[in-house]
């Protein structure tokens, strides 16, 4: 890879925008299926994402994408925070909380894609940067690495 440049970022900062939008459509989601707005992971996230979404700048950098991936991941995948693991709240009908139920696991599945992209985009970045620079790979790995399927 010689004579290749690492892109300054491991996504577009649009791109890693547009993702903070899609969360935080879904954590409102989730948050009215559920009621689980107020459980700590959820609103350290919600945090994040609406910096994210009202400061976009603040992702051009990449230690600042690096961390909110990582926030990103710790909070769907930590299994001690059962914000992404709560009941949805009952429907008028049995078929209603069924649906609703499908929905949140719809939601909850798609985070879990999401953080599992982002990662992978992550780790990809920091190889093609080491590679790129003719470094040793001796950056942190993201909470995917720990993530069990």
């Amino acid at each position: 890879m010689a004579g290749l440049a690492a892109p300054p970022t491991p996504l577009p900062p649009s791109e890693l925008v547009a993702h903070a939008h899609e969360v935080r459509a879904l954590l409102d989601e989730l948050a009215a299926l559920t009621g689980s707005e107020n459980a700590w992971g959820l609103r350290v996230l919600r945090r994040n994402v609406e910096l994210a979404v009202m400061s976009p700048e603040t992702l051009d950098r990449a230690e600042n994408q690096m961390d909110f991936i990582e926030e990103l991941a710790e909070a769907i995948w930590d299994g001690a925070d059962s914000g992404f693991r709560y009941a949805v709240k009952p429907a008028a009908t049995p078929e209603g909380t069924r649906v609703r139920e499908q929905r949140r696991e719809a939601i909850v599945a798609r985070f879990d894609r999401l953080a599992d992209q982002l990662c992978k985009q992550v780790e990809h970045w920091q190889a093609f940067e080491g590679a790129a620079a003719g470094a040793p790979l001796g950056a942190p790995r993201l909470p995917q690495a720990e993530h069990m399927v």
